[in-house]
């Protein structure tokens, strides 16, 4: 322990202050859960947690897109916290979380650099990114995602430590989750290839990754045999295979979204990454940088490439990259090292200017990602008052989900959340989501004493259908209508 103190003490004095600077930031401000994450993670982790079940619900519905860990974590902390608001608790869990995988980051890293401060500064520079803050300080799968591939390449020659860490990934992506083992698998038919394994070891390692593969693969087995074809359709083809082929749910990009990304979160300098990337393929070249090393230098490269041939874009898919381009930027500081004073006398100056960047300029610790909204208040009150809770959704979400519709571009799930799936968690009763006016006027000859509706101010053509209801209270810019009858 001493060791690794004296060692790594940068980093380790970072992460310390790190965590605690934010969990106090996420401690004196418990906003409300937001849409959309946050509040589904949340929702489904109480349902699990109540009902003592290993399959996500939403509602009492199965949810079949998403393997179980990641709300059932989130569940499980909320429950085993009771004296902590569970915005406070669950949030607070997910910032921990950054900090193992910012920790897995250095380790894997310090493997190829071998110094402490660079490897540091690195870290610096992908914890701060807007991304990262964000994931870091919301319920979200993404950093389930990324300890699990860090922790299986930092452990990958320990087959039981690295199949845990592949479970995280497996259980809270799926598919994607598997991703070291596609990287592990290209590498060892390379090794094989250039004749620095033999093929007796290139079909020993295989054997190991298949078995992996096999063993996190039984859970989906059994979900095939409980579910059948719905979780096939649900689980494999609509949230793998048409989030890769089609801009699903409204989200659409440019072809060049992940790259714009890319420059959004580092400015002018990702483009240093481009230098960096040659500096470590000419010190490969040159026996400088043994394959192993290079495997760790460039293992989450090819997530990027990968993203930028899919068609569903999204900001949070590219929380995995951000440190492999802090590392190609920063890395050409490594032809310093030989100038020992100049080589720590420019990280310290670089240190102290994304510190400065980020919380004098940028003030980061004023940044929220959710705030207490009508539909927040909405939901609170109503749970005291209806017996159940209807929300029309409002005339352009209508329009939008028809047209999505008629481009085959929704999935099974896509109209359960409403356009406030947080109104679930707070309402914390039966709430359905009405998309169609067809829908409401079904509705409205069924409608039992106690039930409530609730309707944006401006829809006229729904509040034009209600006057027969009373309007139970009024959260601008909602108005809350009761069955009387």
């Amino acid at each position: 322990m001493n060791k690794i103190m004296r060692n790594h003490w940068p980093v380790i004095v970072y992460l310390l202050f790190y965590t605690i600077i934010f969990g106090v930031k996420l401690f004196q401000n418990p906003f409300p859960f937001f849409d959309w994450d946050e509040s589904i993670y949340a929702q489904v982790g109480g349902e699990m947690v109540n009902n003592w079940s290993i399959i996500p619900l939403w509602q009492g519905q199965a949810w079949l897109d998403k393997p179980p860990l990641v709300p059932l974590f989130y569940g499980v902390v909320i429950k085993l916290t009771p004296f902590l608001l569970p915005e406070v608790s669950s949030r607070l869990s997910t910032l921990f979380l950054s900090t193992i995988a910012l920790g897995l980051l250095y380790k894997l890293y310090f493997k190829v650099i071998k110094e402490s401060w660079l490897t540091t500064l690195i870290i610096i520079a992908t914890s701060l990114t807007s991304i990262f803050l964000q994931r870091a300080q919301v319920l979200n799968v993404d950093i389930f995602l990324l300890i699990g591939w860090l922790g299986y390449m930092v452990f990958y020659k320990r087959f039981w430590v690295s199949l845990l860490f592949l479970s995280c990934a497996v259980y809270s992506k799926s598919l994607i989750g598997f991703y070291p083992i596609g990287i592990m698998g290209l590498f060892y038919i390379y090794e094989y290839m250039s004749k620095k394994i033999s093929l007796k070891e290139f079909f020993s390692q295989i054997k190991l990754l298949i078995i992996q593969m096999s063993i996190l693969g039984l859970w989906h087995i059994a979900m095939y045999i409980a579910y059948g074809q719905p979780f096939l359709y649900q689980h494999f083809y609509e949230s793998h295979v048409k989030r890769v082929t089609a801009s699903i749910e409204s989200h659409f990009g440019k072809r060049t979204f992940y790259i714009d990304l890319l420059y959004e979160q580092y400015g002018k300098y990702a483009f240093i990454s481009i230098v960096g990337f040659i500096v470590l393929i000419t010190q490969w070249f040159r026996k400088k940088l043994s394959d192993t090393h290079l495997l760790f230098a460039l293992f989450l490269f090819p997530w990027f490439l990968f993203l930028n041939a899919t068609k569903t874009k999204i900001f949070w898919y590219g929380h995995p990259y951000l440190g492999q381009f802090a590392l190609l930027m920063l890395y050409p500081l490594i032809l310093l090292k030989r100038f020992r004073l100049l080589y720590m006398s420019v990280i310290l100056v670089a240190i102290g200017m994304v510190l400065q960047f980020y919380f004098v300029q940028q003030t980061v610790l004023d940044d929220f990602y959710s705030s207490n909204d009508p539909h927040h208040i909405l939901a609170k009150e109503a749970s005291a008052t209806c017996e159940k809770l209807y929300m029309m959704i409002e005339p352009e979400g209508r329009e939008a989900a028809q047209t999505l519709e008629s481009m085959d571009l929704l999935i099974t799930t896509s109209k359960w959340w409403g356009n406030h799936p947080s109104m679930v968690y707070y309402f914390d009763g039966d709430l359905s989501f009405i998309y169609t006016l067809e829908e409401l006027d079904i509705l409205k000859t069924s409608l039992s004493a106690g039930s409530c509706i609730a309707v944006h101010q401006n829809d006229e053509e729904v509040i034009s259908k209600l006057t027969s209801f009373t309007i139970d209270q009024s959260y601008d810019p909602y108005f809350l209508y009761i069955a009387s009858n």
